[in-house]
């Protein structure tokens, strides 16, 4: 496994996405933008990208965590949970907000594994695909 800088090009090379993830659409331009603002893409040893994650800038110290996982990031899981909990340590930010399926049991879980805590239960219609989720925030 390698865990590299992530590029614009990592969110059109990341297949088999778990259900959840199902449907986000992201343009080029999209992809370069955020590319900017800074993350990480998790290879597997076969060259697979498994995984591509960031925090995108809200305002100063505050920003919106973002994953989108492949089905074989499980394999990998507890070395990127260790991996993803120090970059997120170590990103500058001291509030970070991040968004989880309502009913997702395992984002929850992982949330608390990267040291989220449950701030809002439901945010009606939250998410860019118009569904529930709840609002997990890391503060440092």
């Amino acid at each position: 496994m390698n865990i590299i800088d992530l590029k614009a090009e990592h969110f059109f090379w990341i297949g088999d996405l778990v259900d959840v993830q199902r449907g986000h659409v992201i343009t080029p331009e999209g992809a370069v933008d955020i590319e900017a603002a800074g993350g990480k893409t998790v290879i597997n040893d076969a060259g697979d990208v498994i995984m591509i994650a960031g925090v995108y800038p809200r305002w100063d110290g505050v920003g919106l965590g973002w994953a989108w996982l492949s089905r074989k990031w499980r394999g990998h899981a507890k070395e990127i949970t260790i991996e993803m909990h120090a970059w997120l340590n170590a990103s500058g930010f001291h509030r970070i907000e991040i968004g989880v399926l309502a009913g997702f049991k395992a984002g929850e879980r992982w949330a608390k594994r990267l040291g989220f805590t449950l701030e809002t239960p439901m945010a009606r219609k939250w998410g860019p695909d118009g569904r529930d989720y709840s609002i997990w925030v890391r503060v440092s």
